[in-house]
């Protein structure tokens, strides 16, 4: 029968053991576990493990599957019995549980108590002593001897005995008030120091305090200086910048739409024209095609995380609305790649979901093709915390598209790049992979105001055209939303979807949250983890 356990526990390089005796025993970091482990040896505020008592037993309740954990070397069973000297061990985390059960106290058995045995000579003594007059002798004697002896003692004799007694008594009397006297003095003083000390304790104290708080915003400052370096150094390889193409087929036939015709002059192909009310499905030019372009970024997985604009860019094309007035048009994406930082090729996308009300998209790619040393971005699942009107962010992403890396060139090699690639993003994109040129644009701001239903963040972190989809961090170094709207009127304006409905769409598209700690994403960072709309590009140009 357990009346608790005794856990022997080694997280780390630290040991220590606690006894417990509750029903039901939680252990992790989460602060309602009876055994807290340290967070550095555990993943955030979790739930590892959890016992309960039945039958006498401790057995396993329920754990965290994702972790490995293993009881007695084999894979942790639930319902299995803990045995004294058991040891279960957290997956690759450094953690070692070892148990022993604490039995119940044997009962006391109540017995007859002794007989108490007194020596024959004192019960003689006190039988005699009871039934002899010998006491009241005594006391007559010494009554009578002590009124003799005052008798035969003179007056004076008497009178100086009275005076040294009185002065004797008066001594005691006088020492005790002096005594008296004093420790009042000393309790006065006493308290006055007391009082002193409190008030230098409570000085100490708001001293202590200023000290804080002005330690606090020295460290928000600084932090605030170093937020934006730090975030692109830790997650800017993460940030991919998104492109492709689509066309347009006839409604019911699936023809593609095509231009009218083709002219070739000195060896150049060209269109007769641009107008999209001179396509047809019997043109004989070649299909109609449009190139985009936009951000997405890497959250783990095989899951790029992206706008719904961006992965569908036709929602925001507005010559779709002149070609349904000739034929009913359908848009079709023909392809869409990715082209992460230093990576020289795109890694392919296919579109997964896209929510409903909010402007956001799921795509994968096949986990092969994903660059070494592309970091997820960890997504702030409590980014309540981290939004607030006045509150930092950072936002990185391709705002102008490859206009903005173009920019960055000499003249001489943008002059003679766009000549050579201008008239093909997808040409000019995969020039600028190969070349190691494609870098995202990292802006700082402030939160400026939310909606009263929290379905939106406003910002003033600078970004433009091109930057849709781009992950907007917090001051938990997290992705708190995703960039979808630009505000051409006002730069404090830019708009981000709260990152919590990004969450539910990847969990309905089969994503699993990676481990966010330190060392995994340090160590391990490549690894297979369980307005106006911006980011659409018109025909060779990006808007």
């Amino acid at each position: 029968m357990a009346n608790g356990l005794v856990i022997h526990v080694i997280a780390g390089l630290g040991k220590h053991t606690e006894v417990l005796s509750s029903d039901r025993i939680r252990i992790g970091s989460h602060p309602s576990c009876e055994l807290r482990l340290p967070s550095s040896e555990v993943p955030d505020d979790a739930v590892i493990l959890e016992l309960a008592r039945a039958n006498g037993h401790y057995r396993v309740k329920s754990y965290d599957s994702t972790l490995g954990i293993t009881h007695n070397g084999e894979a942790i069973v639930s319902n299995s019995r803990l045995n004294d000297g058991d040891e279960i061990r957290v997956g690759s985390y450094n953690v070692m549980l070892t148990f022993f059960s604490v039995g119940g106290l044997a009962p006391v058995a109540a017995g007859a108590r002794p007989d108490t045995h007194v020596a024959p000579f004192i019960e003689h003594a006190a039988l005699e002593s009871s039934a002899t007059a010998r006491r009241d002798d005594a006391k007559v004697f010494l009554r009578e001897f002590t009124r003799e002896l005052v008798r035969e003692i003179s007056v004076t004799t008497k009178l100086i005995t009275f005076a040294i007694a009185l002065a004797l008594v008066g001594g005691m009397l006088y020492i005790g008030f002096a005594m008296y006297r004093e420790l009042q003095t000393s309790r006065r003083i006493i308290d006055e120091q007391n009082r002193q000390l409190r008030e230098m304790r409570e000085n100490v104290a708001q001293t202590s305090g200023q000290i804080n708080q002005l330690s606090e915003k020295n460290d928000e400052f600084v932090k605030s200086l170093s937020f934006a370096p730090t975030t692109w150094t830790k997650y800017h390889r993460g940030v991919c910048l998104v492109s492709g193409i689509y066309y347009f087929v006839e409604r019911g036939t699936g023809r593609p739409l095509r231009y009218p015709e083709q002219t070739t002059t000195e060896g150049d192909s060209t269109q007769s024209t641009d107008d999209p009310t001179q396509l047809t499905p019997e043109g004989k030019g070649p299909i109609y095609e449009r190139e985009f372009v936009g951000t997405g970024f890497y959250v783990g997985g095989e899951f790029i995380l992206t706008n719904k604009h961006v992965a569908q860019p036709w929602l925001a094309d507005e010559g779709i609305l002149k070609l349904n007035t000739v034929v009913v048009a359908q848009p079709r994406l023909r392809k869409i790649m990715a082209f992460f930082p230093d990576a020289p090729q795109p890694v392919p996308l296919k579109f997964k979901t896209a929510s409903q009300q909010e402007d956001l998209a799921v795509c994968t790619f096949d986990q092969k093709d994903l660059p070494a040393g592309v970091p997820f971005l960890p997504l702030d699942k409590g980014a309540d915390d981290s939004v607030g009107v006045g509150k930092a962010v950072v936002l990185m992403g391709y705002p102008n598209g490859p206009d903005r890396i173009l920019a960055l060139l000499t003249d001489a090699e943008r002059m003679s790049v766009t000549a050579r690639y201008g008239s093909s993003i997808e040409s000019l994109l995969n020039y600028l992979s190969q070349a190691k040129r494609i870098q995202p644009l990292t802006t700082q701001g402030h939160i400026t105001d939310l909606d009263s239903n929290s379905r939106l963040i406003v910002y003033d972190a600078t970004t433009a055209t091109g930057g849709s989809g781009s992950p907007l961090f917090g001051q938990s170094g997290r992705v708190i939303g995703v960039n979808f709207e630009v505000f051409t009127e006002n730069t404090a304006s830019n708009h981000a979807v709260p990152i919590r409905y990004a969450i539910t769409l990847l969990q309905r598209a089969g994503w699993q949250a990676p481990d966010t700690s330190e060392s995994n994403q340090n160590d391990n960072s490549n690894t297979n983890q369980p307005g106006t709309r911006a980011g659409v590009a018109s025909a060779n140009t990006a808007r």
